[in-house]
C-alpha cells in the first residue's frame, strides 16, 4: 500500500484562503459572469454564477447625468475605484467601491464560502486518494490471487504427473 497521507485543513491554509478571497472580492465587480475556474461544459461554455464584489457598475446617459450620480453615489459612502470608467457614445459607465458598511457586512459571507471550498476541495482531494489508494491495493490483491492460483495449478499438474508416472510404472 502506498505511503499517501490525507490532507488535513491547516490555519495556514484558512488564512492564505482568506487573504486571497479578500483580495479578490475588494477588486472584483460584483454581477454575473463566467466562472473559469469551474469546468466548461462539452461545448467549452463557462458556467455564469453570482461573483461577490466590492465594486458597482453604474450606468448613466450624458455627463450630466453620470456627474449626477457619481455626486450621489459618494454622498451615500461609495469611493473612487482603480477600474476604469468607459463610455460608448452618449452612454457612461462608472465603477465604485461600495460604502464601507456595505463591504463589511457581505465580507464575512465571502469569506466562509472561501473556507467552505477549501475544505471542499481538500476533501476532494482527498476522496481521490482513497479511491486511488484502493485501486492500487485492489490491483495488488487480484495479482497476488493470480500468483497463488498459478502456483496453486503448477502444485497440481506436478502432484498429477507425479501420480500418473507412478500409477503407469506400476501397470507394467
Amino acid at each position: 500500500m502506498t505511503s499517501t497521507v490525507l490532507a488535513t485543513v491547516t490555519k495556514q491554509m484558512i488564512a492564505e484562503c482568506k487573504a486571497e478571497a479578500e483580495r479578490a472580492y475588494l477588486n472584483r465587480v460584483g454581477g454575473y459572469a463566467e466562472d473559469v475556474q469551474s469546468e466548461p461544459d462539452r461545448h467549452g461554455n463557462y458556467p455564469r454564477r453570482m461573483f461577490r464584489g466590492a465594486q458597482e457598475e453604474f450606468t448613466a446617459q450624458g455627463i450630466n447625468a453620470l456627474l449626477d450620480l457619481v455626486f450621489e453615489k459618494i454622498s451615500q459612502g461609495y469611493k473612487r475605484c482603480d477600474t476604469e470608467a468607459s463610455s460608448y457614445g452618449i452612454n457612461h459607465i462608472v465603477y465604485l467601491t461600495k460604502p464601507d458598511s456595505q463591504i463589511q457586512v457581505e465580507l464575512p459571507d465571502v469569506l466562509k464560502e472561501a473556507e467552505a471550498e477549501l475544505r471542499a476541495r481538500v476533501e476532494k482531494a482527498n476522496e481521490a486518494i482513497i479511491a486511488n489508494t484502493v485501486a492500487q491495493r485492489k490491483a495488488q490483491v487480484l495479482k497476488e490471487r493470480e500468483e497463488a492460483a498459478r502456483a496453486a495449478d503448477a502444485a497440481l499438474e506436478a502432484e498429477l504427473e507425479a501420480e500418473v508416472r507412478a500409477a503407469l510404472k506400476g501397470a507394467k
